[in-house]
């Protein structure tokens, strides 16, 4: 049952909802599925119907499961759930897909024994695996002469799908030989006139050909499986597969989620897969009426490239006859024109009389405005980019307050418009893909490791100096590239002694050091702590020369460049997530698959032509159970294109032009003519003359400025705060700018892989903690090996401390037994969040996350023991408080962070907090203290202090201005910002 004072609000919000959304939240018994277009309110009836759960029923919070499709989706519904029931939300057990197949794997890691010791392949080590078994005499037929891998990426790609479907590769097999034999008998597929008369016409002995390739395909994924499991690998599609079998095989874990989970709400319904549906229609059986709950709407269907289909939307309904189907027909987004315009549309995608109880017409529920959708015809994609640009500064000078969405099919489109928007003066908040060979960042990087691997390749280190490395003035640039084309390499050696080192240190240490040591030498470093992109970037290429390390078993730099360029010539492209925001931007450029669920005063949708939104056609390979219609493709789109018209409240201005940036002839997309032209307005613009485009007052130095600390804020707003980030800030602005904010990539030290080998042993050992102890220091020795078996550490640096863990493992399992044994229920590395109010000048108040991994909770009646795991000897209680000369107070800070996320959580409120520390590095008298520390309120309020302090140094922009006394800080020598 809920408190009175959420009652209240629950009852404010139940008010003001429709007919028919009262009828969705009040509905809590039995099947339920919710027809629910756009802006009619899905995630405020699925959030109010949680809540009238826990009101009307003694359900406890965690026996509540929501699903979702995506991390937005999830941090929507948790944002609603907390305007109704407070910090309770954060005990509803809200998921993705994928997350609640993790979540159910670690709860019960027992059901899963070939999951527990297995890390995630990387993409390297899935295509180099796939290549291995491809080498094989009988695979040879997806081997073709002269291109050798043309296969592994589909393979891959098709590997992924079928897990997303829940088919394993003898479904696949036996399904191709039954479509061969099929074919054979069919009349239809053979000929009966012309010269091929009575033979098999060319279309089945194609289709033949396909399940062919399809059976070999299969036996190619079957090996796939086997190699994986042998090497103790997974990949990212393994886990919703797992669990789908886990749930078919094992029936005492099927019972324990199905006892556990007394409701289950499904949003977004019509994009789930058919692995996705055997999850939620499994764990549901247990009743005979399940108190199941799905929402969504079959118009907006956008992943169906992921297995989303309307036979997957409409699965339950036809499993459970009693299921009640309500249709919500309210929009409280957009006016009626918007409305009617996109419904027309939506519904050439069906047949007549086709699925008519999922085509519902919307009316509109308050905006009453009727402005027309507007097409806008230009003649070229200059004159389209300079409507765009003059009516955005229209609106930004008459209505400030808007939101406004610029909406494109192609992540290339969203650069683009950042170049030009940016050009103009014009703040926009963007995600898009980038790829890092083609990034400037990349370019230089894979120029300098050409040179660096070959240093014959002296074109490679001029493009590296003429494009800006080695912070040279541009005389020094001319001079220095006369002298390389000269062949005076060594002089420039002399001039630039970062080179000399740089090939000297090649074969002297670590793989990733060096990669860390290119970057500062070089000035890339320099380059890239200025611009929030690049270091995103960078830190692509330092994760693939990470992949690349482990997957190949790399210890030499030189190796690894060579690896690294080997892999750039077979990849077409990797690309990237680059988020580029402002945390108060009014304006967004978004893909239309990012749109979903948004909503914005005013919407553009440019580039509406059939180039942009209409995908080739390409050739399947392989035959698989579930093919597509010949107009599914179409079909998609046009769903794709309804999402962006229907995330407008206001106005819609949709723009085209005759001619593509390169002056080619383009056509116009066909769903515009598909538009009710009662509600459209056509305008045709005029040719424009060159023009300069407008320029910003501010510098460039200014405007860099304002980008970094904007990135800043960002980063800050999205991932929120941790203690280690709270103690780089507290010792330097700087560091904590460098590490915290750009996270440029560091290569492994020793200390760091000390404690995460540590910290992974002691994870184990608490696993097994019934077990003896000569079986704990089994363990214990066992987690240690395998680290360190894939560390990247130089090998004499991770040998030395394995043998000194090793030594000491013995003594740790002994010091540690009575803390084994510690009674109660046990949480180990457990993610705890909450929410921190700073409250900025004027009132203005901005909610930051603070987040930490807790290494062990053991929880008992009325108190809750936390504890800490530290890989050094033990410390004096005012060394730990940094009360002596050379401490610093980190580890108390930490405590103390750590009490205020857990006062803040729900589950153990009014339970007494025990901090402690545990040294598990033994010292001269074989000793691993733990020792406890008492935190009080003055302390909670000093580090809340710090926290606001922080916050305010980014908010005001005094962090970039700020330097540590340290005249010695490697980190304050980046500060070049003055």
């Amino acid at each position: 049952m809920i408190s009175k004072e959420i009652n209240q609000e629950f009852t404010r919000q139940y008010s003001r909802l429709n007919r028919k959304q009262k009828e969705a939240v009040d509905t809590i018994e039995g099947p339920v599925m919710v027809i629910a277009g756009p802006g009619t309110g899905k995630t405020t009836i699925l959030t109010l119907r949680i809540a009238n759960i826990l009101k009307e029923t003694d359900t406890p919070v965690s026996g509540i499961l929501a699903l979702t499709f995506t991390e937005v989706g999830v941090k929507n519904i948790k944002i609603k759930l907390r305007e109704i029931i407070g910090s309770r939300a954060d005990e509803v057990r809200i998921h993705t897909f994928h997350s609640f197949a993790v979540s159910v794997i670690r709860e019960f890691e027992d059901h899963f024994p070939n999951l527990s010791k297995s890390r995630q392949i990387t993409e390297i080590e899935a295509e180099s695996m796939v290549r291995e078994i491809l080498k094989q005499k009988e695979f040879n037929k997806l081997r073709p002469l002269g291109e050798p891998d043309f296969y592994v990426y589909k393979i891959l790609q098709t590997i992924a799908e079928a897990k997303k479907e829940a088919w394993t590769p003898e479904i696949l097999e036996s399904f191709a030989k039954e479509e061969i034999e099929r074919i054979k008998n069919d009349e239809n597929s053979v000929s009966t006139r012309g010269i091929s008369k009575g033979s098999l016409k060319a279309e089945a002995l194609k289709r033949i050909e396909k399940c062919e390739k399809t059976v070999i395909f299969a036996k190619v994924y079957r090996k796939y499986e086997e190699k994986k499991k042998e090497d103790k690998k997974i990949d990212f599609d393994d886990l919703l597969f797992e669990l789908v079998f886990a749930l078919k095989r094992n029936k005492l874990l099927l019972q324990l989620l199905q006892e556990k989970f007394l409701y289950i709400l499904v949003d977004e319904h019509q994009d789930t897969n058919d692995a996705q549906n055997l999850i939620i229609k499994t764990i549901a059986d247990f009743f005979e009426s399940p108190n199941l709950f799905v929402v969504g709407d079959e118009k907006q269907a956008i992943y169906r490239f992921q297995g989303a289909s309307v036979q997957n939307f409409l699965f339950f309904e036809k499993l459970w006859q009693s299921m009640k189907v309500i249709n919500l027909e309210s929009n409280y987004r957009s006016h009626q024109a918007i409305l009617d315009a996109s419904f027309k549309m939506i519904e050439e995608n069906y047949k007549e009389g086709e699925h008519l109880n999922l085509r519902i017409k919307l009316e509109a529920g308050k905006n009453k405005d009727q402005k027309p959708v507007e097409i806008i015809d230009s003649p070229d994609t200059k004159t389209e980019m300079n409507f765009l640009v003059e009516r955005i500064k229209e609106i930004q000078k008459e209505d400030k307050e808007s939101t406004l969405a610029i909406i494109v099919r192609k992540n290339k489109e969203i650069t683009e418009l950042l170049s030009i928007l940016e050009k103009n003066n014009i703040k926009a908040s963007a995600e898009r893909g980038v790829d890092i060979f083609s990034h400037p960042i990349g370019i230089l990087f894979f120029e300098l490791a050409e040179f660096l691997s070959d240093p014959s390749k002296i074109e490679s280190l001029i493009k590296t100096i003429g494009l800006g490395l080695w912070n040279l003035d541009f005389k020094k640039q001319i001079e220095f590239i006369k002298l390389l084309k000269a062949g005076k390499t060594e002089e420039i050696e002399k001039e630039i002694p970062q080179i000399k080192i740089l090939k000297e240190k090649i074969n002297e240490v670590g793989t990733l050091e060096y990669i860390t040591l290119i970057s500062d030498l070089s000035g890339l470093t320099d380059i890239m702590i200025k611009n929030g992109e690049a270091t995103e970037v960078w830190r692509g290429i330092f994760s693939l020369a990470k992949e690349v390390t482990i997957s190949a078993e790399i210890y030499a730099p030189s190796k690894l460049l060579v690896s690294l360029l080997e892999y750039k010539k077979s990849a077409e492209k990797r690309s990237i997530k680059i988020h580029t925001s402002r945390s108060d931007e009014k304006i967004n450029i978004m893909t239309a698959h990012s749109s979903k669920g948004l909503e914005f005063d005013y919407v553009f949708i440019p580039f509406a032509t059939e180039e942009s939104w209409i995908r080739k056609v390409r050739g399947e390979f392989f035959i698989l159970p579930k093919e597509k219609e010949g107009d599914d493709d179409i079909r998609d789109e046009r769903r794709l294109f309804y999402v962006a018209l229907t995330r407008a409240k206001r106005h819609i201005t949709i723009s085209l032009s005759k001619e593509g940036a390169e002056g080619e002839v383009v056509t116009p997309l066909r769903f515009l003519d598909e538009l009710d032209k009662k509600h459209i307005l056509h305008k045709e613009i005029k040719r424009i003359e060159d023009k300069q485009n407008v320029q910003t007052l501010e510098s460039i130095r200014s405007k860099d400025l304002e980008k970094l600390l904007e990135y800043s804020k960002n980063v800050l707003l999205e991932n929120g705060l941790s203690v280690t980030a709270l103690n780089h800030f507290i010792k330097c602005q700087s560091e904590f700018f460098y590490k915290s904010i750009m996270k440029i990539p560091e290569a492994p030290n020793a200390s760091s892989e000390k404690g995460n080998a540590m910290h992974n042993a002691i994870a184990r050992v608490w696993q097994n903690k019934n077990k003896s102890i000569k079986e704990k220091e089994t363990t214990l020795k066992t987690v240690i090996k395998e680290y360190f078996n894939d560390s990247l550490l130089p090998k004499f640096e991770k040998e030395a401390i394995q043998k000194e863990l090793l030594e000491n493992a013995p003594i740790v399992v002994s010091e540690l037994e009575n803390h084994f044994g510690t009674q109660g229920e046990i949480y180990i590395e457990k993610w705890f969040e909450t929410i921190f109010e700073h409250e900025k000048n004027k009132g203005e108040k901005i909610n930051i996350k603070l987040h930490g991994k807790l290494d062990a909770l053991i929880e008992q009646e009325n108190k809750l023991f936390v504890f800490d795991y530290k890989t050094t000897t033990g410390k004096s209680i005012n060394e730990i408080k940094g009360d002596t000369k050379n401490s610093d107070g980190n580890y108390f800070r930490q405590l103390i962070f750590y009490k205020i996320l857990l006062e803040e959580n729900n589950k153990f409120k009014n339970k007494e907090i025990e901090l402690a520390l545990a040294f598990i590095k033994p010292d001269s008298k074989s000793r691993c203290p733990i020792i406890s520390l008492e935190v009080s309120k003055s302390d909670v309020e000093r580090v809340k202090r710090e926290i606001n302090s922080l916050l305010e140094s980014v908010w005001s922009g005094s962090l970039l201005n700020q330097t540590c006394p340290d005249k010695n800080c490697e980190y304050c020598r980046f500060k070049s910002l003055k």
